[in-house]
């Protein structure tokens, strides 16, 4: 278990410090925020990507402008927060730079609204944000929950928002923990693992720092914690229903990872396992050059793939940005399901919900 925080560490007042959930997908972010969200204080939107949306922002545009594109979004939708609510509660003509004030403000609006005083976002895209983050609250509270590389490629492979090259999976990893790197002094740092294993030490170490005292309600989540703000797809519901120790951390249940690519996901992400105590693995022989290469020329149409489909969606997000085309919320949340095509034959039962609705919102587009 990685070194816990004993000591509850104040707050000056909640919207000087956020929380954020962060980490690499599939690495226990949506649990950790189901656990975070039982709390009676404590609300962490789901992936509402505010700040991820913002990246898109044309230069030279007004946080108004902005925002109308960001209530067109299926992350925002999926908040079930009124636009008018947050447009009555803004000043006009914001510049960019203070687009801060509009994620305290739709925080704000929601926390009010579920009667808790905390609140944040879980996004494992954040990693990227986290300059912008620290730039504009210097006393967030950023947790980055990591796990084992090895099983979480292998996860990655069969989600629809991932991809099908296990070599682009296995330096997300890295990437996402090359991104925490210069933040490791500012963050709590957390393993799945131990969350699993441990979860009221795990908890309790993550409210001190968050600087909340300690509630049973956080162990029990799965009647505490709401749930209609989370998009009912499989994998998201399946973490909104299980409790930490029924959580499959290594790759249980799963098809085995071929040797050559374990040994390439560990040397991808060397330092990263060094880091959180994951051992590599001593009962598989060092593959050959010719295994090497032959599991590297094979992962090459899965790449180019993931790097195609990748591209095209973020366009289309630019493109709704600017206003010259509309991407509407449910097109958006299906668009972003395409990425990994070949993986919906683990969901053949699954029907793709839809995405909720205000009755103004979009309204003259």
């Amino acid at each position: 278990m990685l070194e816990p925080q004993r000591s509850l560490r104040p707050i000056k007042n909640a919207d000087s410090s956020p929380i954020f959930v962060i980490g690499s997908g599939r690495s226990g972010t949506t649990l950790l925020r189901q656990m975070l969200n039982a709390h009676p204080r404590i609300y962490i939107t789901h992936e509402a990507g505010f700040y991820s949306y913002a990246r898109h922002a044309p230069k030279g545009t007004t946080v108004s402008d902005w925002l109308e594109h960001y209530f067109d979004t299926y992350s925002f939708a999926w908040i079930r927060l009124d636009p008018q609510l947050v447009r009555a509660a803004l000043p006009r003509d914001l510049p960019m730079e203070r687009v801060c004030e509009v994620f305290q403000t739709i925080m704000r609006l929601k926390t009010e609204q579920l009667g808790k005083a905390r609140y944040g976002e879980k996004n494992p895209l954040d990693t990227h944000n986290l300059p912008r983050i620290f730039h504009d609250f210097p006393d967030a509270r950023v947790v980055c929950i990591m796990r084992d590389p090895r099983p979480t490629v292998l996860s990655f492979n069969r989600m629809p928002f991932g991809t099908s090259s296990a070599l682009l999976n296995a330096y997300l990893c890295r990437i996402q923990y090359e991104h925490t790197k210069p933040f490791l002094d500012r963050i709590l740092e957390v393993r799945l693992e131990d969350l699993s294993a441990d979860p009221r030490a795990t908890m309790q170490s993550i409210l001190n720092y968050v600087g909340e005292p300690w509630d049973e309600a956080v162990l029990q989540h799965v009647s505490h914690a709401q749930v209609d703000d989370v998009p009912t797809l499989p994998w998201f519901v399946k973490a909104t229903q299980q409790t930490p120790s029924q959580r499959e951390v290594g790759s249980e249940g799963r098809e085995p990872m071929e040797q050559v690519w374990i040994r390439l996901v560990e040397r991808v992400n060397r330092e990263l396992m060094q880091r959180y105590g994951y051992k590599p693995t001593t009962s598989v022989p060092e593959p050959s050059l010719w295994q090497y290469a032959r599991a590297l020329a094979g992962d090459v149409p899965g790449m180019a793939e993931a790097a195609y489909r990748l591209l095209s969606f973020k366009g289309l997000l630019d493109r709704h940005f600017q206003g010259v085309e509309r991407l509407d919320p449910q097109r958006g949340m299906e668009e972003n399901l395409k990425l990994n095509p070949s993986a919906w034959r683990y969901y053949p039962a699954f029907e793709m919900p839809q995405v909720p609705r205000f009755p103004a919102l979009g309204a003259g587009r």
